[in-house]
């Protein structure tokens, strides 16, 4: 509540030259009423709720009169008045009663001077109804109601609607009508605003709704896998086609498991297989998948509990590397505990090895990019042949693809006739099971 006090000049002025002099300087003054004063200029008080409040009448001198006063309301159907006593205090007391929604003021008369107090009634709370959960691509009507301090719904009493507004666009727009239209999956907070008077004090009642992916427009050539497995996903002739701008991403057990969208035609999608570590249904959700920027899912289950990729356990040693020998994209996991890149249980997969051989007469640089989902930290490295580390990938003791950044990436010049190698280490797994990254190569021949 905002309280705009007005004090009342020269109220102790009396009190304080009192006994000071044998005669009172100010006795010409004192006589009949001077002025009234409310306690305040301004209130807000809640529709059924009541406020106790006063008014003083003084002198010429500023000193307090017996009440005599007169209280009354502009409008009783807004705020009625109801006598007080503050006795022994010499002033006029009363209570305001905040009947219904609106605004009106109280008038104070004291002989022929008045004062006026403007008062403003509002509701105690605001309530948002509506369903839990909304489809993406589909919209719901949501619905609000004031109360007010007995708990009493007033909203036939004229209040204005709220405004509405999401924490998340992405997730959900709402209209100023109440109507929620859904789009990236998970939890959207939908919060009905209305203003309190003429400051920042605002009645809010907030509703998660949840937005659930429609079902998939098309057929998938596999609903199962294991991890780095390729899975297309072809639209129905009649659905509105793949999204072809990078806003289009796909994830695995709902929201969970991020993944790469290996390619895209307009009516193909080929998604990769994250590691899952389970064998249960799970949803794969293919976010914005069009151009309405919807969600929508399908069933998908995973063939192994394994967290290994297909170059697994060949790639954990340099001895053993696959060899790249085309430019494209190759993905790959690393799992487990991997304490500062380092194995700590026998089952972790920290080290991914690749080989690349330039068979050419001339020197070869062969550019590589990592990218991963945010969490876990890896590092990329090119060595040599003696596998030496931080001297052929960028200045020397310098470690490029070494940083907590994601994307990393490193240059590899490689002389003719040499076998160098790509070497990816999980260094933090902050936590994270299993981590699906993607490697990709350009500048060979």
């Amino acid at each position: 509540m905002r309280r705009l006090f007005f004090g009342f000049a020269g109220a102790v002025l009396a009190a304080a030259l009192a006994g000071s002099c044998k005669e009172d300087p100010t006795a010409s003054l004192a006589g009949g009423v001077a002025g009234v004063k409310f306690e305040y200029a301004y209130r807000e008080i809640t529709i059924s709720d009541s406020f106790r409040t006063f008014a003083v009448e003084f002198d010429p001198a500023g000193n307090p009169l017996p009440p005599s006063a007169t209280v009354t309301s502009c409008s009783n159907a807004v705020a009625a008045i109801a006598p007080a006593s503050d006795a022994p205090k010499v002033r006029t007391a009363f209570y305001i009663k905040a009947k219904t929604y609106g605004s009106t003021c109280v008038v104070v008369a004291a002989g022929r001077f008045a004062d006026t107090m403007q008062v403003a009634t509002f509701p105690r709370a605001i309530r948002v109804s509506g369903r839990d959960t909304v489809v993406s691509g589909a919209s719901n009507q949501y619905t609000f109601a004031y109360f007010d301090a007995a708990n009493a719904d007033v909203t036939a009493q004229g209040v204005p609607a709220p405004g509405w507004r999401v924490d998340s666009t992405k997730r959900g727009v709402p209209t100023q009508a109440g109507v929620l239209s859904g789009f990236d999956p998970g939890i959207v907070r939908l919060t009905a605003a209305f203003p309190v008077g003429p400051g920042s004090d605002t009645l809010t009642d907030t509703k998660p709704v949840f937005v659930d992916p429609r079902p998939f427009s098309g057929t998938a050539a596999g609903t199962s896998g294991a991890p780095t497995d390729t899975v297309r996903f072809l639209r129905d002739a009649a659905a509105t086609r793949f999204n072809q701008d990078t806003s289009l991403h796909a994830t695995f057990d709902f929201t969970r498991t991020p993944t790469f969208v290996a390619r895209k035609t307009l009516d193909s999608l080929y998604v990769i297989v994250p590691p899952l570590g389970a064998t249960a249904p799970s949803d794969l959700v293919i976010v914005r998948v069009d151009n309405n920027k919807v969600a929508e899912k399908v069933t998908f289950t995973s063939t192994t509990t394994s967290l290994l990729d297909r170059y697994d356990r060949a790639s954990d040693d340099p001895t053993t590397a696959p060899a790249i020998t085309a430019n494209g994209d190759y993905y790959i996991t690393l799992s487990g505990i991997c304490k500062k890149g380092v194995v700590t249980l026998p089952a972790d997969d920290c080290d991914d090895f690749f080989k690349v051989t330039n068979a050419t007469a001339a020197s070869v640089t062969v550019s590589v990019q990592l990218d991963w989902s945010a969490g876990p930290d890896l590092d990329l490295y090119g060595l040599d042949d003696a596998l030496k580390f931080c001297l052929v990938d960028g200045p020397p003791k310098v470690c490029p693809g070494a940083t907590t950044s994601d994307p990393e990436k490193v240059s590899i010049a490689i002389p003719a006739g040499k076998t160098y190698f790509i070497y990816v280490n999980l260094f933090d797994a902050a936590g994270t099971p299993a981590t699906l990254a993607r490697l990709r190569v350009s500048g060979l021949p």
